[in-house]
């Protein structure tokens, strides 16, 4: 979760658990949970870094690094979890940029400059951002989003740095009901002033098992389709990742 995104939810958003499931089954396809130090980058609240120890045998730390932090969210229960407002020291097997770069005004130097220092030769990256610009709105807008990304324009942005080994779509289900919220902004007349944000769930644990359960079964088919039709005839989702390994 983003922090601008915080609020009083009691669950995780759907969203949330279902885009774990789906990037931790991307890096386990890919042997990358045997990473001993790990960065999350721009790590938000730190949820997703939390619920991948769990999946990371030999994890000695994982760093989360967002610079937003304040001095208490700085503290941390687990030993091996660290959070931190500066760049961290160098040397990482795996990296996580997740939902990030579409913050940056000038995310190839952001690359060139903060994130490519920190890594060697052969560590694994995991990327994903926002997709398809005609989807920009109010939730994007409210986020600091400074664009959406065209997946292809992802992939080439980010094999400057990697290279990349698979990329895809995540969650098609979603696109539509993004699309038509996106078209109703644009005819509104009065702009409404909305609370934005998986921070702000209010689903009880039924509604949010359902749609958890949609949403993975969303991304575990998009994902397959995607192989199978070739990288021309991907669907598209409402994100795009990438991963691949430092050249």
């Amino acid at each position: 979760m983003d922090l601008s995104e915080r609020g009083s939810a009691a669950t995780r958003h759907p969203w949330e658990i279902a885009r774990f499931r789906a990037y931790c089954g991307v890096l386990a396809d890919h042997g990358a949970l045997d990473a001993k130090r790990v960065l999350d980058v721009g790590a938000g609240d730190g949820w997703f870094s939390e619920a991948l120890l769990a999946e990371l045998p030999s994890a000695e730390q994982v760093v989360c690094w967002d610079i937003n932090y304040n001095e208490l969210e700085l503290a941390t229960d687990d030993p091996r979890l660290v959070r931190t407002t500066s760049a961290p020291e160098p040397g990482f097997d795996l990296v996580l940029v997740l939902d990030v770069l579409e913050h940056i005004p000038d995310p190839v130097t952001f690359i060139d400059e903060q994130l490519r220092p920190l890594t060697d030769a052969g560590t694994r990256v995991m990327i994903a951002v926002p997709a398809h610009p005609w989807l920009f709105g109010d939730h994007d807008r409210a986020l600091g989003h400074e664009r959406r990304y065209r997946p292809r324009e992802l992939v080439a942005q980010v094999e400057r740095w990697i290279d990349v080994i698979e990329h895809g779509p995540l969650f098609t289900s979603l696109v539509a009901p993004r699309a038509a919220g996106v078209m109703l902004e644009r005819v509104r007349t009065r702009r409404r002033v909305a609370q934005h944000g998986v921070g702000h769930w209010g689903g009880g644990p039924f509604v949010t098992r359902a749609l958890t359960g949609v949403l993975t079964a969303d991304a575990s088919l998009t994902r397959r389709l995607g192989r199978l039709g070739g990288s021309d005839r991907r669907l598209p989702g409402l994100s795009a990742w990438a991963y691949g390994v430092v050249r």
